[in-house]
């Protein structure tokens, strides 16, 4: 039931007014156990599109006075296989100056900070019936800080921009498009002079990507360790973490998880240093990591070899923490909640 007008104004300018609505599905995203403020959900697809440039010098590059080029990656999500094209977001600065940006890890850890405080039943919203968030600058600010990535308000209102101007494509492997959005479709943001005087109270508004609203409405998100989630050091570590926590369903220690180099290097979106060992030496790193988070216990490596023994290839064979087989039991245990509370919700079928 529609219960209330939200108004507010674009980056550039233009006054919009949505809709809002409060579906049960959204109530049981933002439903925790009690006392497990610690988690987060990951979002189906959307979580294992690789999105995010890592090169940090190459974000404002320009060639012969020209902007930044579409990036073309590949990836596969559950044996599908995906294309996807990444369009970079021109910002606008007061001066005149413009500046093309592909969507990076600051943006990534914006955009999980926002999704944390969208689990609070005070400021996840659904407008026009699309899953967003209602936040202050402040309160992302101090999410963020509090988490150990302290960025200052002009570079998180930076951020915001990129999101709402890059746009991605996601193509099936022929090559049809099956989606296309900025990260952030709407984002409506305070003026400068409004968060300077009252930057606790004034209110800003991000619908999140299609997808994370289709996750929502299908519960085929899955619950995972934010707070460890943002304490990890390497990029690469948090998004080995979130694919455990998405798709290792069945963590045990007789059933362990494996994967390939290569598929780590694709599927990421990571760097791929020229030299192999280079590779080798982050994914590995990423991997100590996990174990020093109690993520997973011990790993070991099987290589691939070919002519003048180069390697090809190499598998990794992960052994789960039991500390991380109980948050996927949790997991486990919320979905099955989520997805029987959901089919009360569904309308009777016709006979």
């Amino acid at each position: 039931m529609i219960d209330q007008r939200v108004e507010g104004r674009d980056i550039r300018g233009k006054l919009v007014t949505l809709k809002r609505s409060s579906p049960e599905q959204l109530s049981l995203f933002q439903t925790f156990l009690p006392d497990e403020d610690k988690y987060s959900n990951t979002i189906e697809l959307y979580d294992a599109i690789p999105k995010y440039y890592p090169i940090k010098h190459m974000r404002n590059k320009r060639v012969n006075d020209t902007f930044l080029p579409h990036l073309e990656r590949e990836f596969e999500h559950k044996g599908n296989a995906y294309r996807l094209l990444i369009s970079p977001g021109r910002v606008i600065y007061n001066n005149g100056t413009a500046r093309e940006f592909y969507p990076s890890f600051r943006e990534e850890l914006v955009e999980e900070a926002l999704r944390k405080i969208a689990c609070d039943r005070l400021n996840g919203v659904f407008l026009d019936g699309q899953a967003g968030v209602q936040f202050t600058l402040y309160e992302l600010k101090k999410e963020l800080k509090t988490r150990g990535h302290d960025i200052d308000i002009p570079d998180l209102i930076e951020s915001l921009k990129i999101c709402n101007l890059a746009s991605l494509t996601v193509m099936d492997s022929s090559g049809k498009a099956l989606i296309q959005s900025p990260l952030f479709p709407v984002l409506l943001i305070a003026s400068k002079a409004d968060w300077m005087e009252k930057p606790k109270q004034t209110r800003c508004y991000v619908q999140f990507h299609p997808l994370v609203t289709a996750s929502i409405n299908h519960i085929s998100y899955r619950q995972y360790d934010y707070l460890t989630y943002m304490t990890y050091k390497h990029r690469l570590s948090r998004w080995l973490h979130k694919r455990l926590a998405h798709n290792y369903v069945q963590a045990s220690m007789m059933n362990l998880y494996s994967i390939s180099l290569s598929t780590i290097l694709r599927d990421s979106g990571a760097y791929q240093a020229a030299r192999g060992n280079d590779r080798l030496r982050e994914v590995e790193t990423a991997l100590d990591e996990l174990k020093a988070k109690h993520v997973v216990m011990e790993w070991k490596k099987s290589e691939k070899r070919g002519a003048r023994n180069k390697i090809i290839d190499i598998t990794y064979t992960l052994y789960p923490d039991f500390s991380f087989v109980e948050e996927v039991k949790k997991a486990n245990a919320r979905s099955k909640r989520a997805a029987a509370a959901s089919e009360l919700l569904s309308p009777p079928r016709a006979i």
